[in-house]
């Protein structure tokens, strides 16, 4: 999205800057040719308004946000990680939960076990048959349980919040493709403009049987239009380019077509509000501020369950075992239900109490999640301090980029008149040639350094948005 966001940026001002031939060939023609020639690119600078693509049916910005939100492919795979940390939390609630464990075997055994060797190698054999069945209930796990199940909790939370981050991330491209769409659509139009009038100016003097350019001037007329070609060639590539970028993040599929609710690039309307606000709304919603603190919680969280690890587990138990043979088994000593090996029906219950004492191995994990809560406590120092200056650095980005944008309109206006002045005096006689090409080379450069200003400044108040966690509301409806 970064390498799409350069190319169509950079896509404007290499255009407008190979317009300026246009002043060159203005400025080496006959005064005759001047007007002829002015007063073809006047008429496109002049009836070409800003934004001309404007389409009845189609995806707002608001739409796209919200289709990608709901079907790009990241957030829903984000989203199980959501669902793997719901199931650590009902792994670790085990209270009161019964565990069953069973065994069931089977294998041939001997008839006669006072000659078991014999009784065996002669096929003298019935099957045995036997089945284990035990019911484990835990009870108490002296605080363990309770912890491990506050770490899993901390793992859902942060879980979400990395969905969270995700959506905004996402937004933020959105928006950045939305507009770069626009902007290649603007340049594309103005391309598009210029090239039907320069055609049909060639058409007109080819036409003429005294044509009122020169054939020198026919042909730099030419190379203009072959330039401009190549240029809107690269524009509508790039356009191509963020089309199937915002495609992709929208999930559509092959068959459907995308269709922007309007084409025109026009500046956003949101307020700049004080870095202090920011720095508050970022503290509040910023998923990467949660994250810091949910992660020191978690690492305090395990290093107190390594230390309880040391306390033992207890809970209720019973089993019940039962033996059969195929036939009967002769030569056993004992034949009651707890001693006869082969047939038997047995059944207990009781209190269990079991736990592991390895004080050396231990140890090292105390010391290893003690260091981790620590390390994760200094970091998450320094990350806040590092959002902090990501909000005030993203404010001060926008706020060049209004400023640049109000100057720009501003010049463009300056430009205009300029033109127009610049034109009245060369209509009346007055020798103004000088001063028109100068004009035009202003209106053109100033025209496109006012899009390229609101491209900027769009994409600094989206990037704004994001590191202040409010790309994360849900978009308008």
């Amino acid at each position: 999205v970064t390498r799409k966001h350069q190319v169509l940026s950079g896509m404007y001002p290499s255009f407008f800057l190979r317009l300026l031939f246009v002043a060159s060939l203005v400025t080496s023609a006959p005064s005759m040719t001047i007007r002829i020639l002015s007063s073809y690119l006047v008429l496109f600078l002049l009836l070409s308004p800003l934004g001309t693509y404007a389409s009845q049916d189609g995806l707002t910005l608001d739409d796209c946000v919200k289709m990608a939100l709901e079907r790009n492919e990241k957030v829903i795979g984000a989203q199980y990680g959501v669902n793997a940390a719901e199931g650590q939390l009902t792994e670790a609630s085990a209270n009161f939960w019964p565990v069953l464990d069973y065994q069931y075997r089977a294998a041939p055994v001997p008839t006669d076990v006072s000659r078991a060797v014999d009784s065996f190698f002669e096929g003298q054999v019935a099957m045995f048959n036997s089945l284990h069945v035990g019911v484990g209930i835990p009870l108490t796990a002296f605080g363990q349980i309770k912890t491990a199940k506050d770490l899993a909790r901390h793992g859902i939370e942060a879980a979400k919040l990395g969905v969270t981050k995700e959506k905004g991330v996402l937004a933020s491209q959105v928006t950045i493709l939305y507009y770069g769409i626009q902007l290649a659509a603007e340049i594309d139009g103005l391309l598009r403009d210029a090239l039907e009038k320069i055609n049909r100016r060639i058409e007109t003097e080819e036409a003429k049987d005294l044509p009122a350019l020169s054939p020198i001037e026919m042909v730099k007329l030419k190379l203009f239009r072959a330039e401009l070609m190549t240029r809107r060639a690269e524009i509508l590539y790039n356009r191509r380019v963020a089309e199937e970028g915002l495609r992709i993040q929208l999930a559509l599929p092959d068959d459907r077509q995308l269709h922007l609710s309007s084409y025109r690039l026009l500046s956003t309307s949101e307020p700049l509000r004080t870095p202090e606000e920011l720095l508050a709304i970022a503290a509040e919603k910023r998923p990467e501020a949660r994250l810091s603190d949910v992660g020191v919680a978690a690492k305090s969280k395990q290093f107190e369950l390594e230390k309880l690890k040391l306390r033992p587990r207890a809970g209720v138990g019973l089993f019940a075992d039962v033996g059969r043979t195929t036939s009967s088994v002769s030569g056993l000593t004992a034949t009651d239900d707890f001693s006869d090996p082969f047939n038997f029906t047995r059944a207990g219950v009781g209190f269990q109490l079991e736990g592991k004492i390895d004080f050396h191995g231990a140890a090292g994990r105390i010391d290893k999640a003690k260091a981790e809560y620590l390390k994760a406590s200094y970091e998450r120092n320094i990350a806040k301090r590092g959002l902090g200056l990501e909000v005030r650095k993203a404010h001060e980005q926008a706020r060049r980029a209004q400023e640049n944008m109000s100057r720009a309109e501003e010049a463009e206006k300056l430009a205009r008149q300029m033109l127009f002045l610049a034109k009245s005096n060369m209509e009346i006689g007055v020798d103004g040639k000088d001063d028109y090409a100068e004009a035009l080379k202003n209106v053109l450069l100033t025209r496109g350094l006012h899009f390229q200003s609101i491209f900027d400044y769009n994409v600094a108040m989206a990037e704004l948005t994001r590191v202040t966690g409010e790309s994360n509301d849900a978009p308008k409806e």
